[in-house]
């Protein structure tokens, strides 16, 4: 218990019903109807307790004498210059309104795919700068329509309840009703459910694509800070801070759109409990229905075995005959046993093939060997790119071959070289179409020119 004050005000934050709760409810409905001024008298106030005691057939009902004290710690207040006038305070009309507010939800039938695009659409080219994002998703700005969807799942929640309920009112009234006026209003009721369950399903859709989007508008800013860093250093900081402030926003309205997948999962769960309802009354129609049945097949039977005598109607052969209800046991057993004990299982070590290992290290050892052949070429060649400012693709290739007397490596330095270029901005590579071949080998490129 942290705030303290909350648990011992209670009472004054909250008054009981006789105690001030009615007496306030009905001040705020009077000044609302232009029943009563804003500012009210102590007579206006003792009718009005007259009015609650008549209303709930009440026997008696605390006087404003007894009840004002606590009354003004919150919800009341006198005129400075007129004691013997009262007025309701804010947050008297707060409390009153969201009362309110929960009876009388204005969400109830807006459908929530609606309200999620309007508070979560994202328009291409809306958001360049982080001031825009902040203004639309920060956290101050988002906190409206947060709301709204919050009062929208309450809203759909306890209309689903109201529904729910209504629904077991119905199946208790399956003595009392046809089936098929229970089939029309519980098929009435059941609507709603499916409603609501394809409202649910496109606005969870709505809301991963405007995650997406929003997702989208974080990488924007992340792109930009990869650019100021090549391009403009003097502008990291504010790009990365603005980066910071995206993801940031992002994982807010990520953190809220994950509790409202929970708030939706009780929903789809209350409408799955509906569907049970439906299984339900079936199994009562089929109940129903196999009742009748034999109750036709009794009375039939009974047509067929009864005569008319001078005693009235009596049944042929002292029906019904009474006898013991009786079965015959039935006694299941294996048909096969096995008697015998299960086998062991034995663990098989299996020797090292020495021969096979060396062959496999040998291998290894040699694609280590050639890859270190590669990388000294590589080297070599980026000098003699540095000294002599040019390397042509088929001499180097030539050269390393005599060397090395294998045409994959001189194969992988030549590709590495061209990899090389490739990453530095301060070589470039001349290709021009004219083929030449290599003397030694089988193989012909086109005429290639590295530069620096």
């Amino acid at each position: 218990m942290i705030n303290k004050d909350l648990y011992n005000k209670y009472d004054l934050l909250l008054p009981p019903k006789l105690d001030g709760g009615y007496l306030v409810i009905v001040l705020n409905e009077k000044i609302k109807n232009h029943e009563i001024e804003e500012y009210f008298t102590q007579k206006e106030i003792n009718d009005i307790l007259s009015e609650i005691k008549s209303e709930f057939n009440l026997e008696n009902i605390r006087p404003w004498n007894n009840i004002k004290d606590q009354l003004f710690h919150y919800f009341l207040r006198n005129i400075p210059d007129e004691p013997w006038k009262y007025y309701l305070t804010e947050y008297a009309k707060d409390v009153v309104g969201l009362m309110i507010g929960k009876l009388e939800n204005s969400h109830k039938d807006l459908p929530l795919k609606k309200s999620i695009q309007n508070s979560f659409t994202i328009r291409y080219g809306e958001i360049e700068s982080i001031d825009e994002l902040e203004r639309k998703f920060g956290r101050i700005f988002i906190q409206g329509s947060k709301k709204i969807i919050i009062d929208h799942l309450e809203a759909l929640e306890d209309e689903l309840r109201e529904a729910y309920k209504a629904l077991n009112d119905i199946l208790r009234k399956e003595d009392e009703q046809s089936a098929t006026s229970l089939v029309r209003d519980f098929t009435i009721i059941f609507k709603k459910f499916g409603q609501r369950a394809e409202d649910i399903t496109e606005a969870i859709i709505f809301k991963d694509q405007s995650l997406s989007s929003l997702l989208s508008v974080v990488d924007h800013f992340y792109r930009k800070l990869e650019d100021d860093g090549k391009f403009s250093p003097n502008d990291v900081q504010k790009s990365r801070a603005d980066w910071e402030k995206a993801q940031d926003i992002y994982t807010d309205i990520r953190n809220f759109f994950n509790s409202v997948d929970l708030k939706v999962h009780i929903i789809r769960r209350q409408i799955n409990h509906a569907s049970e309802k439906l299984t339900e009354l079936q199994e009562q129609f089929s109940a129903r229905a196999f009742f009748r049945l034999q109750l036709k097949k009794l009375h039939r039977t009974l047509l067929e075995i009864s005569e008319y005598t001078s005693d009235g109607v009596r049944f042929k052969n002292n029906f019904p005959l009474k006898q013991q209800v009786y079965e015959p046991v039935r006694m299941f057993y294996a048909r096969y046993y096995e008697f015998e004990q299960p086998h062991p299982n034995y663990i098989v070590s299996v020797e090292a093939d020495e021969g096979y290992e060396r062959i496999e290290k040998d291998k290894i050892e040699k694609e280590i060997s050639r890859q270190q052949i590669i990388n000294q070429w590589v080297e070599k060649a980026k000098n003699m790119l540095e000294d002599r400012g040019q390397l042509a693709v088929d001499e180097l290739m030539n050269m390393v071959f005599d060397t090395e007397k294998d045409l994959s490596v001189a194969y992988q330095v030549a590709s590495r070289m061209i990899a090389y270029v490739s990453e530095n901005n301060e070589a470039s590579i001349d290709i021009e179409q004219k083929i030449i071949s290599l003397p030694q080998q089988n193989l012909s490129l086109w005429k290639t020119k590295i530069m620096k």
